[in-house]
């Protein structure tokens, strides 16, 4: 295990944490002290790894920010933590075309060879999460409590799937339920370990303009997707493209500016058009019909020219495997691309 006692507690970072003030220890170790031998104990029952400050598996440019964790616990693939890598965040609240970018830049950011870093949050985290999953990229989450636990529990498939490929780090303890406060300085570590912050939807107060502060701190870049005026879950975000925030329409703006800055620009992955598989004809019509933006149903029975029994029929069929949400007042839109 890459965490043993004496690599967590090596020298040079014991002489980082004397010259700290007792606020600025607590913000650098980022939760209460833990029962190391304990830890090692659980991390070993579920595939996890302590990784020290000082070892070579530690992020790189998390070294290097204000107060890095002495330790993060570490689940999954360790390679992607030293990928170079893009963090994609914004609101939980989001609306439908927000979610639709988000998985949009995410596939075509991992597309390019980049990991996409977000936190897990229901909304723009899980759809960046997604769009990385959908081209077999290279995504890692960052939680604010520990890895051994899922939040939001109805994320639990997803994390699943991310844990296949890609990786979930914490700077809290295993068993670390998800408490609000833990969630800043969750926020620290996404912008951290990334060459730049993509914001695709933040509301006033939204954890995403924290990352985004956090961003600015560490000399990281910031993007944001500019949003619909009308939207409260945009008015942070177009906040920060006022304020200098570089503007996003597509993954190339955030691409051109990164990927030169860098020594070695990562390899694109190749990718194959898919095509569902055990859909029929039926099936297949109707999800030509949807689109990320919510429609009624009787849209869809106007374009295949069925009754409605029989499309929402079809439109259940496909709800349940996960290729179509449904929203109120019998809407539906595609949950894929």
């Amino acid at each position: 295990m890459a965490g043993s006692p004496g690599r967590l507690f090596s020298p040079e970072l014991e002489k980082v944490s004397m010259s700290l003030s007792p606020d600025e220890m607590s913000a650098l170790v980022g939760a209460s002290p833990f029962d190391l031998d304990e830890q090692i104990g659980r991390a070993g029952l579920i595939e996890t790894e302590i990784i020290a400050w000082t070892d070579p598996d530690y992020p790189a440019l998390l070294k290097h920010i204000q107060y890095p964790p002495p330790a993060i616990f570490f689940r999954g693939n360790i390679a992607v933590a030293s990928s170079p890598a893009i963090a994609i965040v914004g609101s939980r609240k989001c609306s439908p075309s927000g979610k639709y970018v988000a998985e949009k830049l995410a596939r075509e950011i991992a597309a390019r060879g980049f990991a996409v870093v977000s936190g897990l949050a229901r909304g723009i985290d899980s759809a960046a999460h997604r769009g990385v999953l959908a081209v077999g990229g290279f995504t890692i989450a960052v939680l604010g409590c520990g890895v051994d636990i899922c939040y939001p529990p109805e994320n639990k498939i997803l994390l699943g799937e991310i844990l296949k490929t890609g990786a979930v780090l914490s700077e809290f303890p295993l068993g670390t339920p998800p408490l609000k406060q833990n969630f800043p300085l969750r926020n620290r570590l996404i912008s951290g370990m990334c060459l730049g912050v993509v914001v695709v939807e933040a509301s006033e107060g939204s954890g995403a303009l924290v990352t985004a502060g956090h961003a600015l701190e560490q000399g990281r870049e910031v993007f944001v997707v500019p949003g619909d005026t009308t939207l409260t879950s945009t008015i942070g975000s177009n906040r920060l493209l006022k304020e200098g925030a570089k503007p996003v329409t597509e993954a190339e703006d955030v691409l051109d500016e990164l990927a030169p800055r860098l020594a070695h620009v990562p390899e694109s992955i190749p990718q194959v058009e898919q095509h569902p598989e055990g859909f029929s004809q039926e099936e297949m019509m109707v999800l030509k019909c949807l689109s990320h933006v919510p429609v009624h149903v009787d849209h869809v029975c106007r374009q295949l020219q069925r009754e409605a029994p029989v499309v929402l029929s079809l439109l259940l069929s496909l709800e349940l495997r996960g290729m179509v949400k449904q929203e109120p007042g019998n809407r539906f839109a595609r949950s894929t691309f």
